[in-house]
């Protein structure tokens, strides 16, 4: 019996400085709320990728584990700069009565507004909810915060910005069920923001498409010879994928791709004729 008391006493010893390093697990907003913790926030320059840096300073007497969820949004201190919304979970460990910095991944959830500099100041606001809550989630769980679809998947939901110009089939066909619009049959690829207008202060929605692409479906109840071309609202044919293609009867479908860079914006026809007589055209935008 002596032994065993002997044994219990030294496996206590043994635990108790684990036990005194085991932290507090906490989200930012509770921890903030209970007093715990301060947060201060600022840009770490874009609005996207590791576009926020926080200082986070321990008020408690005990570690503290930090969870930073996707979906909480930051406010950005000048009102013409974009608000930020976390796009990954992230933890955080600091030790009581210290200061940490830590960067988190994020994404822009006001497109008109001007992309955030480094230093930028924030402020912590809410979580997110519904559709944006929703979004957030899914990007985190699905590995997609630094996709390049991610921040036009997001401003779909914040800014009610077109489907076409997502990408990712998986993530455009994720937001279209959750806004209860329909599949896009096309997208749109844009061009990479020139030097001056990723500058901080420069609007995110900088917009000037270059290619267009998607998949064509048509049937055709006897053999015929088809052109298929991309034309103006005013019907002229400004690019052309090919002309007199001899096709069987029975359903058809390829991929097509226009450049579409330097054309006016506005609506477009894709257009398979035959003879000139339209046998399908898919209506497009731009």
């Amino acid at each position: 019996m002596m032994k065993t008391n002997v044994w219990l006493a030294m496996l206590a010893l043994t635990l108790l400085p684990l036990q005194q390093l085991s932290a507090q697990v906490l989200d930012i907003a509770d921890a903030v709320r209970k007093g715990y913790l301060t947060v201060s926030a600022e840009g770490a320059g874009g609005h996207d990728g590791e576009c926020l840096k926080l200082n986070l300073k321990n008020k408690s007497k005990k570690k503290l584990e930090v969870r930073v969820p996707a979906g909480q949004i930051f406010e950005a201190g000048d009102s013409s700069l974009q608000n930020l919304m976390v796009s990954k979970n992230e933890t955080f460990f600091v030790e009581s009565g210290t200061s940490r910095i830590a960067k988190l991944f994020g994404l822009c959830i006001e497109a008109s507004d001007g992309s955030p500099g480094e230093n930028s100041i924030f402020k912590m606001g809410k979580l997110a909810d519904g559709n944006l809550l929703k979004m957030a989630k899914y990007l985190n769980d699905n590995k997609l915060h630094q996709h390049p679809s991610a921040q036009y998947a997001v401003w779909a939901v914040t800014d009610a910005d077109r489907l076409e110009g997502i990408g990712d089939p998986t993530l455009t066909k994720f937001v279209a069920d959750m806004l209860g619009k329909p599949m896009p049959e096309y997208h749109i690829e844009y061009q990479a923001p020139p030097q001056d207008r990723q500058l901080p202060g420069q609007p995110a929605n900088w917009r000037e498409a270059f290619a267009m692409n998607g998949l064509f479906y048509y049937d055709l109840a006897s053999d015929k010879q088809v052109d298929f071309g991309l034309y103006n609202e005013a019907g002229e044919l400004v690019h052309t994928l090919f002309k007199n293609r001899l096709q069987k009867r029975g359903s058809h479908k390829f991929k097509f791709e226009f450049e579409i860079k330097g054309l006016p914006k506005g609506k477009y026809f894709a257009r398979l004729t035959n003879k000139g007589n339209v046998i399908k055209e898919l209506a497009v935008e731009f």
